[in-house]
């Protein structure tokens, strides 16, 4: 026979259940690191549209030909 096991109603409940306090931080937390990266996406798309539009407009300038020595 397999032996039962103990109903949880024996053991008593020490601690308390803080899920409900802690929800609203929880989820500010998330929505924040959330804002957090898409301005950091933002940032980046940013400067790289900067870069290449600077690096565009940036004309090569060819090399003179040196004189030739006597």
């Amino acid at each position: 026979m397999l032996p039962h096991a103990l109903p949880f109603s024996g053991v008593p409940s020490i601690g308390l259940d803080m899920t409900a306090d802690f929800a609203p931080l929880l989820i500010g937390t998330w929505v924040i690191l959330g804002i957090c990266v898409l301005a950091l996406a933002f940032a980046i798309g940013l400067h790289d549209t900067r870069e290449a539009q600077r690096k565009g407009k940036h004309t090569a300038v060819e090399p003179t030909a040196l004189p030739k020595a006597a």
